[in-house]
């Protein structure tokens, strides 16, 4: 595995990007049958906002710099509600990452995606089974965080925790929104997917591809 330097977080960040992009129409429909249906296009907004800040980056930056230009990214280019939910997240990485000039273990990328998930709960004000994204977000710790323990490798870590991720969004479906707009049907939103949750895995599924491939 190559070392996992800012240049391959980077390198990281525009594939999660890309795949973000990539699945703007799934992401609107699932936000279309219960809320605005602009969820994909708000995650597409954020994430060209990102890979024009990576491309901006001198090559002397660390982990944490780049996480943090990611969060500006995110301030500056969403004002949907996803936009300081994500720019808290990658703040709080970025913070996880400080001083760290890579992050080459199950650790490191534990504490980032839990620094990331507190980040989204104290701002959100939700709590797991309200029905958003820290239903996939949450799962996804818990995994990673005893994975860490067991000296797993890291593509495999991240690989299975992007899988989790995505079988938590999908088990939304049987969840009654307590948050956002979908908060308003109430029993009625029961049967539909979250978008914020399925967003939020493919980002992951997007993070351990990138690392993979790095």
């Amino acid at each position: 595995m190559s070392n996992i330097d800012a240049k391959k977080i980077i390198q990281t960040l525009l594939h999660v990007a890309a795949k973000v992009e990539s699945n703007k129409d799934y992401l609107c429909e699932l936000d279309g049958a219960v809320g605005d249906g602009d969820h994909g296009v708000s995650m597409t907004i954020g994430m060209r906002a990102v890979t024009r800040a990576m491309k901006d980056l001198p090559d002397s930056v660390l982990p944490a710099d780049v996480f943090q230009s990611a969060a500006d990214a995110y301030a500056d280019g969403v004002g949907a509600t996803i936009g300081p939910l994500y720019e808290a997240a990658f703040a709080a990485a970025a913070k996880a990452a400080h001083g760290k000039s890579d992050l080459n273990h199950v650790e490191d990328w534990a504490l980032v995606y839990e620094a990331m998930a507190q980040s989204v709960k104290t701002l959100g004000q939700a709590e797991l089974g309200d029905k958003t994204m820290l239903d996939s977000f949450f799962p996804a710790v818990e995994h990673i965080r005893n994975l860490a323990s067991q000296n797993s490798s890291l593509n495999d870590a991240l690989s299975s925790t992007g899988q989790v991720a995505l079988a938590a969004a999908i088990s939304t479906k049987d969840l009654v929104p307590k948050r956002g707009r979908a908060a308003r049907l109430g029993d009625r939103a029961v049967g539909h997917q979250d978008a914020g949750a399925t967003s939020l895995a493919i980002v992951l599924q997007g993070f351990a591809e990138g690392i993979a491939s790095a």
